[in-house]
């Protein structure tokens, strides 16, 4: 059954993982040769913080071009972009120039996820749903971790990577538009007041809006942070793969405690652990052991980078299903502004303070959250646990488009479920 529910998308799942692979290399890259080129960690945070304010920007409007122009068109016009963008940063360094760049990757990327989720989503049912976007899942923490690898392939001094990231997002562009399938339709979110988000929710928000900061600060200065502290390539791919192989290790039992408690008390405690472990990796730099730094950097990642799927599923259990799908982009902007201001503020911390500066910001974020998980939990009472949605684990790079589709279909199937339950009763 697995077999036969593959077989038609593998081309589909091989171009999306070839995009994340693509992703993780051009990330941890752009930081590293910051680094070579002597960029200041202020200028190299507003690089990276640049993407986020892509990604935002092209979350909003890329749904537009779809609707006008057909899925099609956009992925091969972004992605050709995206081979631009990269390349153009090999042959011109200078800050300000990457800033522009990498905001015009973020947009690119967003548009590209967009379309290959929302596609996913179309040629999926009901029945597959769970099944196709359990391995899609994995497969991207799996091609982010591989995409760190990359960096031993050649010297990020150099045009080699630049050049292996444009074929990677060129390549993907192969399977892709070879998917015999009708392009799926997608419909653009409703506006969304976001303080009426905060109302119906302030823990997921507060939740989706610091897991924004801390993993676009991880994400965006880890391997920054590595290269600053003498690693060698092998050391920092090491380093930086850690977190994702810890994201993607603990992301389902995690998930799956939420679903079986109060989620807010899994966000609790997660928050409380993430604050803690991410202390790890300077504790292993001041006693010159990297062995811990590693173990400190596989922690954050299992214990930093979940905290975006149990806050967006906190978030969805408080609304109706009508709700959902417009609720999504109130998710992805709190998130996106999360993801500009993490990097920023990190790097400038690290620049004025130490190199360390970066994970005790990480750490201290998390007593936002924590604080208010305390006050929601002693003002609130629980939810009943079976009303509760299922978790939807979401990596690193998946669109709020596809979130929303996949919340959606949940809700629906609850409903769908609990009519049936009625008519069986009445009978």
């Amino acid at each position: 059954m697995l077999k036969q529910t593959l077989l038609p998308i593998w081309s589909l799942l091989f171009g999306i993982a070839i995009l994340t692979i693509a992703s993780a290399l051009q990330s941890s890259l752009i930081g590293i040769r910051a680094s070579i080129e002597e960029f200041n960690t202020s200028a190299t945070g507003l690089i990276m913080s640049a993407y986020y304010l892509g990604f935002i920007v092209g979350s909003l409007i890329v749904p537009n071009w779809i609707k006008n122009v057909g899925h099609i068109r956009v992925f091969a016009a972004v992605a050709s972009l995206a081979s631009i963008t990269i390349l153009m940063q090999s042959v011109l360094v200078n800050p300000w120039f990457w800033i522009f760049m990498r905001m015009c990757t973020g947009l690119c990327y967003a548009a590209l996820f967009i379309v290959t989720e929302s596609w996913l989503n179309e040629i999926s049912t009901n029945t597959t749903r769970g099944r196709l976007f359990s391995i899609y899942i994995i497969e991207i923490w799996a091609c982010q971790t591989f995409g760190q690898a990359l960096l031993n392939i050649a010297s990020p001094g150099g045009y080699g990577l630049f050049i292996l990231t444009s074929v990677l997002i060129s390549l993907a562009l192969v399977p892709l538009l070879l998917v015999r399938t009708p392009s799926p339709t997608i419909d653009i979110p409703e506006k969304l007041n976001i303080m009426g988000l905060v109302r119906t929710a302030p823990l997921g928000v507060t939740g989706v809006t610091i897991a924004g900061i801390t993993s676009g600060a991880m994400l965006s200065l880890g391997a920054l942070y590595a290269k600053s502290i003498g690693m060698n390539i092998i050391q920092i791919s090491l380093f930086t793969g850690a977190s994702y192989i810890g994201g993607m290790l603990l992301q389902w039992p995690i998930g799956l405690l939420s679903d079986r408690q109060d989620r807010r008390v899994t966000i609790l405690w997660v928050a409380i652990v993430g604050g803690v472990t991410a202390l790890i990796v300077p504790f292993g730099y001041n006693m010159d052991n990297q062995i811990i730094m590693m173990v400190g950097m596989f922690m954050i990642g299992a214990f930093i980078f979940p905290m975006y799927s149990l806050a967006s599923s906190h978030i969805n259990d408080q609304l109706r299903p009508e709700q959902i799908l417009s609720a999504s982009s109130g998710i992805i902007l709190l998130n996106g502004v999360g993801g500009m201001i993490g990097p920023l503020v990190a790097a400038i911390l690290m620049d004025w303070i130490s190199l360390n500066a970066l994970f005790w910001f990480v750490s201290f974020m998390n007593i936002f959250v924590i604080l208010m998980a305390l006050y929601r939990i002693n003002a609130q009472p629980a939810m009943v646990i079976e009303e509760q949605g299922d978790q939807i684990p979401v990596a690193l790079t998946v669109s709020s488009v596809a979130t929303a589709e996949m919340l959606v279909e949940a809700d629906s199937s609850i409903q769908t479920e609990e009519k049936s339950h009625e008519v069986e009763i009445k009978l």
